[in-house]
């Protein structure tokens, strides 16, 4: 097999893994869910959704809030999936922002911390040790979402199509385009 071949035949678990998190930064504060982790990870203000079928193949929303507005949870509902989101990670006083790729689920336009050294070595090993929190981080929510995927895909699957239900309706909270 090709692998761009493999690359398409997996990436729906990119997107459902996008998707959790998406949903897990409206219902459960961004938390892992992993012992320990006090980290919290949000959307932020950049989202790409497709869709192999319908007259629209792409749509991305930015600036604002995307992911609390009635575009993205009807995007949703018509079956379009997410591809590209921005995240930012927060943990303490340090944050992380970047974009990750539902297709192969690389980190790309990454904002560190900020570094604390002052030599060209010091802040390089910063940088470095600082790359390799924030992906730890995000590991921590991968290994949740297989976990709980493999565990309970049915499950799963339901509880995403009631987010996208309740963000579509509105019952998920007080809705922007409701005021």
């Amino acid at each position: 097999m090709k692998p761009i071949e493999l690359l398409e035949q997996g990436r729906f678990l990119g997107e459902e893994f996008l998707l959790w998190l998406w949903m897990r930064s409206q219902t459960d504060s961004g938390g892992s869910g992993e012992e320990g982790d006090g980290s919290a990870c949000f959307v932020d203000d950049a989202i790409q959704l497709v869709s192999e079928r319908g007259e629209v193949k792409e749509i991305s929303l930015r600036k604002g809030s995307p992911s609390e507005s009635r575009e993205a949870f009807e995007a949703l509902s018509r079956g379009m999936r997410p591809a590209r989101m921005k995240l930012r990670i927060l943990s303490g006083d340090m944050e992380w922002v970047f974009t990750l790729n539902a297709a192969t689920l690389d980190m790309g336009t990454l904002k560190l911390p900020p570094s604390t050294g002052k030599a060209p070595h010091e802040r390089l090993h910063d940088r470095l040790f600082l790359l390799e929190e924030g992906a730890g981080h995000l590991e921590h929510r991968l290994s949740r979402f297989l976990r709980a995927r493999s565990e309970d895909p049915g499950g799963m699957e339901e509880a995403l199509r009631a987010w996208v239900r309740a963000g579509l309706s509105g019952a998920g909270g007080d809705t922007p385009w409701e005021a």
